[in-house]
């Protein structure tokens, strides 16, 4: 179960720092599905730490059931994608930040919700650029989280975000490194994205 789990953190976190732009455009319901999986892995993650013992398989179902609930959100209420990726972004941010810090339970969730509601007034402002650099961001921090429960056993910190709130730079660098990856790959093909899209 735990290699499952970071296969698809990596495979979705992956996508999502490359694609994000052109999965918007392309194929909206399933651009939501990626982020409402990194949201519902956040908070079934939250709600797995409060708990005793191993319940990685409370991460999946949340983070199932986010793809799934994000996804229909965006079949449905098409009109408002616009408004809802910043909410969805910003949720996903929140969540990695706040792991990165150390924040769990409901200061975990403040901090996704304090996130959502500034992304959502951001992404109305500069759109495509937002689009680029959250998903960026967030496609790299949940693919570093699927490589660090690989590494788990080897006891490698440098993949381990939540050593960030302790002082530890290398994640943190890792983390940005890899994320200016995805924004080079995403800006350099905005255009063509864009354009086939209009």
């Amino acid at each position: 179960m735990i290699i499952l789990e970071a296969v698809l953190l990596i495979v979705v976190g992956l996508a999502v720092m490359g694609f994000g732009l052109f999965l918007f455009y392309a194929f909206l319901p399933l651009f939501y599905a990626f982020f409402g999986f990194g949201v519902g892995y956040s908070l079934g993650s939250y709600l797995a730490s409060a708990m005793p013992g191993d319940l990685s398989f409370i991460k999946l179902i949340f983070a199932l059931g986010g793809g799934i609930v994000f996804a229909a959100g965006a079949y449905f209420l098409e009109p408002y994608r616009r408004i809802l990726i910043g909410i969805g972004l910003g949720s996903l941010l929140g969540g990695l930040a706040a792991s990165a810090l150390g924040l769990t339970g409901f200061l975990g969730v403040v901090c996704m919700v304090v996130a959502a509601v500034i992304c959502a007034g951001i992404t109305l402002a500069v759109f495509e650029m937002f689009i680029v650099v959250a998903s960026a961001l967030g496609g790299a921090g949940l693919a570093i989280d699927g490589t660090h429960i690989i590494f788990q056993s080897l006891a490698l910190d440098m993949f381990d975000r939540t050593t960030i709130a302790n002082g530890a730079v290398a994640p943190l660098l890792i983390w940005f490194v890899i994320a200016a990856i995805g924004m080079g790959w995403q800006i350099t093909k905005m255009n063509r994205w864009t354009d086939n899209a209009g």
